[in-house]
């Protein structure tokens, strides 16, 4: 990221700050008054001119005063932004929600989602984890038919997964329960991404009993596994959109409101913040949906189980306040980290 000077720093900051405020173009007489006539408007306009020619301003009208770029937001976000910390209000709010006992880990990202709406004025997202990632507690086999055998997988943070299989042959209640004894003594607290070598490694040894149903889990496991983007995704707040300057016309805020149903874009999207825990900002076209030209995605990973994370956060205008939103983003995150963990 290119460097600014002192008085181009100072006056990119003036101009984030009051964009983000207003939501209206910039001038330079605007500037001049807030630091107290210090410098004059020409030379507010030269410095606007020079940071115009480096992509970080644009002029949206020929009379107008500028506008920040993404290019602006991105150097505002990683070189000046002074988060604020989360307000009494918001911490107190957070911290009575999170008191309830849960029962399900669903209720906790349900929970999460619609008290990050509510406290940012955005509409908010939670992604549960990716299967692979969690561990294994337990399994549980319910004969449907004599042929057809319902699967429960259960982690240790309590999520169920289920799925259909059909064996070859009538299982009796011994076999099943040998072998849900036998699954939960041996793969307990085993990522489900190693599941799979541990359950061949036993058929080639003296599991020939249950080679049967083991080729089953296997299957149910590749389908669990395999298909990443039928994770459930939580979104709240989408009407919170309506009033927002940047979607006052109806085919911006149509294609906003598409773009929240296509699940498996949005899933790419967020995943890229799994790469690395903490506080990750998406600015506008760093994005790569058209929708999403207009909006930036503030995210925070949290943790389920050992090893498994997910992706909670906020999308709304490129021009959010960053400062405030990113401490209440990184707050609920590691609250739902904390409430994941005792569930």
């Amino acid at each position: 990221m290119e460097g600014l000077t002192d008085r181009e720093t100072k006056v990119l900051e003036l101009i984030m700050n009051s964009y983000i405020a207003s939501a209206e173009p910039v001038g330079s007489r605007t500037l001049s008054k807030k630091i107290s006539n210090r410098w004059s408007s020409a030379t507010i306009r030269n410095i606007m001119s020079d940071l115009e020619e480096r992509g970080f301003l644009y002029k949206p009208h020929v009379v107008a005063g500028r506008i920040p770029t993404g290019k602006a937001f991105r150097y505002y976000v990683n070189k000046l932004l002074i988060p604020k910390g989360p307000g009494k209000k918001e911490l107190q709010i957070l911290e009575n929600v999170f008191h309830h006992r849960y029962s399900h880990v669903e209720e906790i990202m349900e929970d999460a989602s619609r008290v990050l709406a509510n406290l940012c004025h955005y509409a908010s997202i939670v992604v549960e984890p990716k299967v692979n990632t969690m561990l294994f507690k337990e399994i549980e086999f319910v004969k449907l038919s004599r042929y057809t055998i319902l699967i429960v997988f259960v982690t240790c943070s309590g999520m169920v997964h289920t799925r259909m299989v059909n064996v070859e042959e009538d299982l009796g209640p011994e076999t099943l329960n040998s072998m849900k004894v036998y699954m939960n003594e041996r793969c307990g607290n085993v990522p489900f991404y190693d599941l799979k070598a541990r359950i061949f490694e036993d058929m080639r040894r003296d599991r020939d009993n249950f080679n049967n149903l083991l080729t089953g889990v296997l299957d149910a496991l590749d389908t669990i596994t395999g298909k990443e983007n039928d994770r459930d995704i939580y979104i709240d707040g989408t009407s919170k959109m309506i009033g927002v300057p940047e979607f006052s016309d109806i085919s911006r805020l149509q294609e906003l409101f598409q773009a929240f149903e296509k699940k498996e874009k949005l899933l790419r999207l967020l995943d890229r913040s799994l790469e690395e825990e903490g506080i990750h900002v998406i600015i506008g076209a760093e994005s790569d949906l058209k929708e999403m030209r207009d909006m930036s995605i503030i995210t925070s990973t949290y943790r389920i189980d050992a090893g498994g994370y997910g992706v909670l956060g906020v999308i709304g205008p490129v021009r959010m306040d960053y400062s405030k939103l990113i401490p209440i983003v990184n707050y609920t995150a590691k609250t739902v980290t904390q409430l994941l963990n005792i569930v």
